[in-house]
């Protein structure tokens, strides 16, 4: 054998780990959006529970924060932020962009959680704040699945070929 023939070995075995590699962490990456919608569902279970664990806000501390957003207008703006956020999911998965921000969402929901909490009415708006959240980030996920695993086909097509040069030479 050859030097150059050593070098071209190396060379397409270190080209066939770099795409198992790839592949595992696109495996890896595919389910992203599941671990959102896991953390998104882990902070809904005290929101739901807000009135058994979390005690009353303080009169002082309500002075401090001052007068609390009406019911009305928190829910105008989980319908703004919802629609907003899910015609930017489906833009993305149209145009298969590559980003994907699942993980920013959980605090913006969150934030709908705690406005609520603070106006006195999250009990009456949990299921909207969930419902809004569960929506955004199952389209999110898919998104993350759907890119990840068109690039593991590609990936594994290209590590099927690379192994057949690998065969013939």
């Amino acid at each position: 054998m050859t030097n150059q023939e050593t070098s071209r070995e190396l060379s397409l075995a270190e080209q066939r780990e770099a795409l198992l590699v790839s592949i595992r962490r696109l495996r890896t990456r595919a389910y992203q959006g599941m671990w959102a919608i896991a953390t998104f569902a882990c902070v809904s279970v005290p929101a739901m529970l807000s009135d058994r664990i979390f005690s009353p806000l303080t009169p002082e501390v309500k002075k401090m924060l001052g007068t609390p957003p009406t019911s009305n207008m928190i829910s105008a703006l989980l319908v703004v932020y919802a629609f907003s956020a899910i015609l930017l999911v489906l833009g993305r998965i149209t145009n298969s962009s590559p980003k994907a921000v699942s993980f920013s969402h959980i605090g913006y929901l969150t934030c709908f959680y705690a406005f609520y909490y603070y106006s006195g009415v999250l009990p009456e708006n949990f299921w909207a704040v969930l419902v809004a959240g569960m929506t955004i980030l199952s389209l999110e996920s898919y998104h993350i699945w759907s890119l990840s695993m068109a690039k593991i086909r590609e990936d594994e097509e290209a590590l099927a070929l690379l192994e057949r040069r690998m065969k013939i030479s």
